[in-house]
């Protein structure tokens, strides 16, 4: 009775904002023209696959640099650990705008490499790296100590440590943190639009000032981001949640 009285309250609390935002919509805008946004719903639909793919893919890399920096903060020589701190100090402390800027054009050039997607991508990856490490160092705090005695009693080398010890037990508790991650990269990617991807802001944006729906689009493009990362999140709380029993 309890748990459908709580469904409830939240049931009713969700109708009531979906209907400030659906008033929003409608009457902060002087003659809405939403169709002038929503005809194009096939380049809508292509920014929105392509942000998934993109965010996808981004966070993939993601886990795997940030397992490497995870692994390196945790190194018992000191060059290997102040490489992998000093590199996440300074990544954490570049704004997502100016890292895509500096990996695409400056160091872009350097590479020889023109390839804006593959280089956004690249920028995305370097960006949320280190956030993926910190989340792998809390999670691995489920590991005691006295497990690694035994792993060290039973002279298990530090490859074999993360394999059978550490991994399998990290790897429950770091879900809702890659869920949550995935959301932050979905939300990142819109700064994509400056090299001219085609992802959600870019095409809405793109299709906006053509139509001179300027307002329209950024609500189009608001819900679209809603759209994906309300689910996910509420994803990433549902499994904590189960986690923590």
């Amino acid at each position: 009775m309890k748990k459908c009285s709580l469904r409830a309250q939240y049931g009713i609390v969700v109708l009531f904002f979906t209907i400030i935002i659906f008033l929003a919509m409608r009457f902060t805008i002087k003659n809405p023209r939403y169709e002038l946004i929503l005809t194009n719903y096939n380049l809508l639909g292509e920014a929105f696959l392509n942000t998934i793919l993109i965010s996808l893919v981004t966070l993939i890399g993601t886990l795997i640099l940030g397992f490497i920096i995870f692994v390196m903060m945790r190194s018992k020589i000191t060059y290997i650990k102040a490489i992998a701190e000093v590199f996440s100090e300074i990544i954490m402390g570049t704004p997502l705008l100016v890292m895509i800027f500096l990996v695409v054009y400056p160091f872009g050039q350097l590479l020889g490499n023109d390839n804006k997607l593959f280089l956004g991508i690249l920028a995305m990856i370097l960006y949320n790296s280190p956030y993926v490490a910190n989340a792998y160092e809390s999670t691995a705090a489920v590991v005691t100590d006295e497990q690694y005695i035994v792993m060290n009693l039973y002279n298990f080398k530090w490859y074999e440590q993360y394999k059978y010890v550490i991994l399998p037990q990290i790897i429950r508790p770091f879900v809702p943190s890659l869920i949550n991650n995935l959301s932050s990269v979905i939300k990142g990617s819109a700064l994509l639009n400056i090299i001219s991807i085609p992802e959600i802001t870019y095409m809405t944006t793109v299709i906006s000032n053509k139509s001179y729906a300027f307002i329209e689009g950024y609500y189009v493009m608001w819900l679209m981001y809603l759209i994906v990362t309300i689910p996910l999140s509420l994803l990433a709380k549902i499994i904590a949640k189960k986690v923590s029993q």
